[in-house]
This record gives C-alpha cells, sequence and structure tokens, in this order.
C-alpha cells in the first residue's frame, strides 16, 4: 500500500491517543501535587511536551488527509457511528491547553491552544448537530456513549476557560456558559436515549466496549466546569470560605453545602456509571467476546477524567482520605488501560506494515470488522 493510499484511509481516531495522552498528563499532575508526589509531577510535564510533539506528526498527516481525501472525510459527518468521534480533533487540541496552561505553566501557549480548539469544535459541533437532527437513517440501534463526545467538547470549554481566566485572559464568561449549558444538557438528552436503547432493545456489540466507559467523562468534568467557571476550583473555594467564615459562618457553611449538592450529584452518578461499565466489561469477558478494536482508546480519557474529579472533590473535603487513594486506583487502571491499548496498537501497525492480513494476526490483536 503506498503512502498516499494510507494516508487517505488514515482515521479520526489517531487523535485519540493524543486524548488519550492528555489525559495521564493531567490526571498524573492532578495526583502528583495531591499526593505529594513530585517525580509524576515532572514525568507528567515531560510527557505532555512528548504528547505535543507527537500531535504536531498526527495532525498534520491529516491535513494531508483532508487535502487528498476531502469527500472521504465530508462523509465522516454522514455516519452516526462516526460523526460524533470528528470531535476528538477539537478535543485533543483543548487538552493541550491545560497540558501548557496547568502542567508546563504556560498559560500563553495554553491560551492559544484554547481558542483554536474552541473554534474548531464549534464548527464541528454545529456540523454533527446539524447532521443528525437533519438525518433520516438514524436508528435507535445506532445511538452509543460516542454520542457524548460533543457535548464533552462543550462542558471542556468552560473548566479551561476558568483556568484562563484565573490566569488573567479576559474570557466572557456568558459565553463559557452557553457552551456548559448546552453540554449538560445535551449529555443528559443522549444519556438517556442510550439507557433506553441498552435496557429495551440489543445490548450494544463487543466493539463498542470501549465507548461504553465514555459514560464517565460527562459527570466527571460537569462539576469542575461549574467550580472553574465561577472561581471555586479548590484553592479559590477554600480562600472564599474562609473570607466568608470571619464575616458570617453560616453563610460560608451554606457555600459548603452548595458545592456539595452541585458536586456530589455530577461525581455520584460517575461511580455508578463505573460499577455498570465494569459490570459489562466482565459479561463480555465471560462470553469471550472481546477483541481488540481503535475504540479501545476510549477506555482511557473517562477513566482519568473521573480520576481528576475525584482529585478536586479531596482537595475540597480534605478529610475524606479515602478519596485520595480511590483516585490513586482509578489512575492505575488508566495506566492499565492506555499501556495494554499502546502495546495492541503498535503491534497491529507493524503487522500492517509487514504485510500480514487479519486472518494471519494471533487473536488478541485481531481488529474488530469496522
Amino acid at each position: 500500500m503506498s503512502f498516499t493510499e494510507r494516508i487517505k484511509g488514515m482515521g479520526v481516531v489517531w487523535f485519540s491517543f493524543n486524548v488519550a495522552t492528555s489525559a495521564i498528563v493531567l490526571g498524573g499532575y492532578a495526583l502528583g501535587n495531591a499526593a505529594g508526589i513530585g517525580w509524576l509531577v515532572r514525568f507528567s510535564d515531560h510527557l505532555a511536551l512528548l504528547n505535543t510533539a507527537i500531535f504536531i506528526v498526527i495532525a498534520t498527516l491529516f491535513l494531508l488527509k483532508v487535502v487528498l481525501a476531502w469527500e472521504t472525510v465530508k462523509r465522516m459527518f454522514y455516519h452516526p457511528v462516526q460523526a460524533p468521534f470528528m470531535s476528538v480533533l477539537s478535543i485533543s487540541i483543548m487538552l493541550l491547553s491545560l497540558d501548557w496552561g496547568v502542567v508546563r505553566g504556560d498559560p500563553s501557549v495554553g491560551f492559544w491552544f484554547f481558542v483554536a480548539g474552541t473554534v474548531l469544535h464549534t464548527l464541528i459541533f454545529a456540523a454533527i448537530s446539524y447532521v443528525f437532527f437533519m438525518h433520516t437513517e438514524i436508528e435507535v440501534h445506532t445511538v452509543n456513549p460516542g454520542w457524548y463526545m460533543p457535548p464533552v467538547g462543550n462542558v471542556l470549554v468552560p473548566y479551561i476557560g476558568g483556568f484562563l481566566r484565573e490566569a488573567g485572559y479576559n474570557i466572557p464568561q456568558s459565553l463559557l456558559g452557553i457552551y456548559l449549558g448546552s453540554g449538560v444538557i445535551l449529555w443528559i438528552a443522549f444519556a438517556t436515549i442510550w439507557i433506553y436503547r441498552t435496557i429495551f432493545h440489543h445490548p450494544p456489540h463487543a466493539r463498542l466496549l470501549g465507548t461504553l466507559w465514555i459514560n464517565l467523562a460527562p459527570p466527571s468534568i460537569v462539576p469542575m466546569a461549574y467550580e472553574s467557571m465561577f472561581g471555586l476550583s479548590p484553592r479559590g473555594f477554600h480562600v472564599m470560605a474562609s473570607q466568608l467564615s470571619h464575616v458570617t459562618p453560616l453563610l460560608a457553611k451554606e457555600l459548603s453545602l452548595l458545592y456539595g449538592i452541585v458536586y456530589y450529584t455530577f461525581w455520584g452518578s460517575a461511580g455508578v456509571f463505573l460499577l455498570i461499565v465494569l459490570l459489562i466489561t466482565a459479561g463480555y469477558l465471560a462470553r469471550g467476546e472481546v477483541e481488540f478494536a481503535e475504540s479501545w482508546w476510549a477506555f482511557v480519557f473517562p477513566v482519568a477524567a473521573y480520576t481528576i474529579s475525584t482529585i478536586h472533590l479531596y482537595l475540597h473535603f480534605p478529610d475524606e482520605h479515602w478519596l485520595l487513594y480511590y483516585a490513586g486506583a482509578l489512575y492505575a487502571l488508566a495506566w492499565t488501560f492506555y499501556t495494554v491499548t499502546t502495546i495492541f496498537s503498535l503491534y497491529y501497525a507493524v503487522m500492517e506494515l509487514e504485510g500480514k492480513t487479519v486472518e494471519q494476526l494471533p487473536e488478541p490483536a485481531k481488529p474488530l470488522a469496522q
């Protein structure tokens, strides 16, 4: 297969590697700071730089695909399963904003990644929304948690924007509110449809197992988006609570109560989804239906997002020591998914370069039919 043909066949799923790596970076940075693990913070900083370099390579190759096979790219937006995953393009860029603005401590670079990612995500979100609402071929069995990707991108905007506002960038809060509101409402709507489809229709095919874990992402990011947008990140929250306690202790208590109501509602639902997807995953494993697929990259980001959300909760309520151990276990799970998926992805890529067909590959390395 020629280089041109390989480029034309390149999938948007390649950017899932960058999303997963950024998630590992951010999770490691948060856990390292919360637990006082210096080497983990430094490692996350170096991994962020490596992830940026790999992103530039992948983005350059995908731009070539856009030039060489624009019609193929355009058709992705009309596919009920592939279309939502186009958001991985913009999400990978927005996460690089956090890699640089938070982990590497350079908000100026992070700001431009944020602007580029937000603009691209807005265009992709608008295109996907139009196709979904005007589509005539979408059936209930095509609904899957991958549909959450556009709303996830929306709630990432206020989460990142809040950090940049604290860094001194004049980003309108009301603009961030539009992304937050639309992301939350659409996620709830899509989640309702997915639950209905899963309970009353045939369960998702094993190839979509990775996407089931995306259920953890929205309820993990939403409470962090609220706290970031309103300046209630762990440090800001404790400063405000301390100031209020000197004026009126009752108001400080009510602030903590309001925060807990919002945060626990979403974070708690992520915990329930974790139990559900673990049971479903165990069921597929017991039936021997789990095979390697590109969708395995979807395992990593949701678990890492839930890890970071748990750390934020711990920083708000440091007396809850078990939360830090829970976050550590989740981060270890994210690394397990990341390592296994990377190994299988590289192995399959090497076998493909050597010209071996899917039938010649060992069973664990066979990708599911697309």
